[in-house]
């Protein structure tokens, strides 16, 4: 779901790892995949104090974050009644109809990661930083 609605032009997202030469080598099939992982790395390189979840990183992490930007830029709030997660900004016209539903973190990991906690504080969540 790559896009250009960032509105944190600093953090790195999908769009910048599709323009890499090594994404681009990736055959058709995992071009999508390759081009999280990227973002992924871009994103620990370029903001290290930032802990960023991979696409494949499941396990919701402990302490939770409040709040987390997916793979487009986009915000994403965390319900702490449920623990599921919405997109506060959805608008059905700009973002495909499954932001705008209720997630679990392993459905927003999966289809939207990489996801970056919002403040640069290493405390929040377990997981690779």
């Amino acid at each position: 779901m790559s896009s250009k609605r960032s509105k944190n032009p600093a953090l790195p997202v999908l769009d910048d790892a599709f323009r890499l030469q090594s994404v681009k080598d990736t055959e058709e099939s995992t071009r999508d995949l390759a081009a999280r992982l990227a973002t992924t790395e871009l994103r620990r390189v370029s903001h290290p104090g930032r802990i960023t979840w991979e696409p494949t990183d499941q396990p919701e992490p402990v302490p939770v974050p409040p709040t987390v930007v997916d793979g487009d830029g986009d915000l994403w709030l965390r319900d702490r009644g449920t623990g599921t997660w919405t997109m506060p900004e959805f608008n059905p016209k700009e973002f495909p109809a499954r932001c705008g539903e209720v997630l679990t973190w392993n459905q927003l990991a999966c289809e939207f990661g990489p996801l970056t906690a919002l403040a640069d504080d290493r405390r929040i969540g377990g997981g690779r930083r």
